[in-house]
Formats: C-alpha cells, structure tokens, sequence
C-alpha cells in the first residue's frame, strides 16, 4: 500500500529578512506580503508595444526569507510505488491534476505513476527505435487530452504516447530542435516551440499543426546564440495559457530579457530584464516567472577551474512583485517540513508545482537535521512519525506543493 502524507504548515506564517552585507539587523516582515517592506528595485519601462519591468541589480540588497507557504496549498509527501519495475532514479519530475510522470534516464524509461504513488506504466522505452528516445530535453503531460510528448536533443520529430503507455504517431518537426522548449495544443491540432537559436537557424520561434506544416514564425533575429550546447533554453509554464521563454547564453553571456511566446500572434514579447552593475562582465544568469512575481538569478564570474574548464560564483537569488516593482534577494524555505531551505529558490517552481523528488536516505537525513532545530511539538511529531515509516530500500518520495492561483 503506498503512502501519500499532507504536510501542514503551521497557522502564523512568519519570515525575516537580513541584510547581505555584514552586521545586518534582523527586521520582521509583513507575513501577508513579504515584499511590503523591501525597496522599489524595479519599474515598467515601454519597448515598442511592450511594456517591460527592468530591475536595477544595484538597488537589490536585503534577502527576505519566504516560506513555501505564502505560494502554495498544502504540501503531499507521496511514496513511489516499491516494485521493482517503479523504480526511479534521482530525475527531473513532471506534475498533473492526477499523475506524476517521472523522466527517464539510461537505463530507465519514463515512468508514469497517479498522486498515490502506485506504479501505473512505462511511457516509451530508451532506445532509437519507434516510440524510443536517449538524450531528453523537454516533456509534456497533458492529462486533459490524455497524452504524453516527449522532446529529444537534437530531433526532427515529437513523441507522443496515451496514458495507458501506448505508442502513437510522432509529430514531425518543421525545423530540427537542438535544445528546445515547446508545447501542444491537442484539442486545436497546434505545436508551439522555441528553440535555441543556433547560427543558421532560420526561426527561434514557431507554430506548426500536427503534421509538420508551419502556420508562423519568428526569425531569428537578435536572439541568434553561439553553436555551444553549454547554452540553454528555458520556460517555466507557472501560469496558465503562458509560454514565458529565456535563452540563456553562457557562452559568452549578454544582456537579455524574460519573453512570452505569443502563438496567436506569433511573436516573443518581452516582459522582465536585469540591468547589471557591470555590463563588462554580465554575470551567468536566468529568469522566471511566477503568478505574482519575476525571480532570477545571477553568479559571481565565472571561475577557471582548470584550462578551459569553468564554474561559476557564488550565486544570487531574487523576487519581484510584478504589482509593485518591490523586490529582494530571498530565500526559500519548506515551512510544511521543518523549515527546511529550498536549494535553487528562483527556479522552485515548473507546470505550477513546486516538486522535489527524493530518495529516501536523503530524506531521512533532511529529517534528522530539521529534528535538530527548535520546533513546534506539532511539526516535530509528524516528523518523527514519518521518520519511523521511511526504509532505505525504499522507492523515492515525491513532494508536491501546488502554486496558488
């Protein structure tokens, strides 16, 4: 029998913010708006038709530490079913209302489980045969209209599956996608992607129907990045009905901004950017975005570990209210399980979760090292609890907390 745990924060939602620089005093901030007491870093400046937030990376200062809570509904711990076929590994997972697809990776194919854990069917097999894939770089459930896409690197063609595992016709690709980001309209035939606009590529941008045929598309413009797969695409897909793109160039970096992709129009409208300190040396950096607010990040330089191996610095998180233009460094932090930091803060959230897939001695030490702090006999009771029931030989866990709308 498997397991699905409702974590419960505690009723008063608390959260602190503390200087960055050194000696900085601890002041309460507003439970019901974290932001309230943080500085305008941000303001609305036009661009053509769009009107974009541009925030000022030197007006950033204070790190406002949020809790888990003040973003979503209550928090599942659910247990994967423990049979030898549901094993997973510590992969990327995707959420629905009702299923919880977990992807693959040599050797494992993806893994489609519902909200209790238990194992339901393999959704293709690793391979280069029909219905097979290797390298993965995107995925959609689309549990409405009961499939299944599944992106590869550099592919001509979208997989596609039903719930149940069955193979069905591929989607063929107008343009071959070295690292892209999509999704399909099922009910109105359409295929929306964005991809990383390599040199010679002759569209960033597109939407096709179901049998490869181009119905627009976007040039490649500006947008146009070095042929070096360290670069990358992204989209976070937090708010309904949203496409929100970054091209993230790491080689070289530059200045950029957050878009949305327009499909009924078919253009990247831009809706949030960074202005660095220093524009000589843009730092590795990324953005999101959420129902209220924009979060991003940035880096120290990046640093040469050996010849022409690099790392970056020491890394920046911050938020923004879209309302306000308010913003601060932050943190954020599990109040359904022990206050425990959320590692990654700007980038928690994907398809409108926040999810953490686990395995399961992690998640006991996670617990040993939270039942070391000062707790409330309520949350410490239900930690304990947990602890008692969690084997090392376990299937992983999955935490699930769903955005508020």
């Amino acid at each position: 029998m498997n397991t699905t745990t409702k974590l419960l924060g505690s009723l008063l939602i608390t959260a602190t913010a503390v200087s960055c620089g050194t000696g900085g005093q601890n002041h309460s901030v507003n439970a019901k708006d974290p932001l309230a007491n943080s500085p305008v870093v941000g303001q609305y400046v036009q661009m053509g038709s769009d009107k974009v937030l541009s925030c000022d990376q030197k007006l950033l200062s204070d790190t406002v530490h949020i809790p888990l809570s003040y973003f979503t509904e209550s928090m599942d711990l659910i247990k994967l079913d423990n049979r030898d076929e549901a094993l997973v590994g510590q992969n990327a997972v995707t959420v629905s209302d009702n299923y919880i697809l977990v992807h693959g990776r040599n050797p494992n194919p993806f893994k489609l489980f519902d909200k209790e854990g238990n194992f339901l069917t393999n959704i293709g097999a690793i391979g280069q045969g029909p219905g097979e894939y290797q390298m993965v770089y995107d995925a959609q459930l689309d549990e409405a209209n009961d499939r299944i896409y599944i992106m590869q690197w550099n592919s001509t063609q979208l997989l596609a599956y039903d719930l149940k595992g069955n193979v069905l016709d591929p989607i063929p690709l107008c343009l071959r996608c070295p690292k892209s980001k999509f999704r399909v309209d099922t009910p109105n035939g359409k295929v929306s992607v964005v991809v990383l606009p390599f040199k010679g590529l002759p569209a960033v941008a597109w939407t096709q129907d179901m049998k490869g045929n181009r119905l627009s598309y976007i040039e490649t413009g500006h947008l146009e990045a070095p042929q070096d797969f360290s670069n990358e695409v992204t989209a976070s897909f937090n708010i309904p009905n949203v496409f929100d793109v970054n091209i993230l160039c790491i080689v070289p970096t530059r200045i950029d901004s957050l878009y949305r992709y327009d499909t009924d129009n078919g253009r990247l409208q831009p809706t949030f950017t960074l202005n660095f300190a220093n524009t000589d040396k843009i730092p590795w950096h990324g953005y999101s975005e959420w129902p209220y607010h924009f979060t991003g990040d940035f880096s120290e330089p990046p640093i040469e570990v050996s010849p022409g191996n690099w790392t970056n610095g020491k890394d920046y998180h911050y938020i923004i209210d879209k309302k306000t233009g308010k913003g601060s460094f932050f943190t954020l932090y599990n109040d359904f399980f022990g206050n425990l930091e959320i590692g990654w803060p700007s980038m928690a959230f994907s398809n409108g979760y926040y999810v953490r897939n686990i395995e399961p001695g992690n998640l006991l030490t996670d617990i040993e090292n939270v039942l070391k702090k000062d707790l409330s006999p309520e949350m410490r009771k239900k930690l304990t609890d947990l602890q008692s029931t969690i084997g090392e030989n376990d299937n992983n866990y999955i935490m699930i907390a769903k955005l508020k709308k």
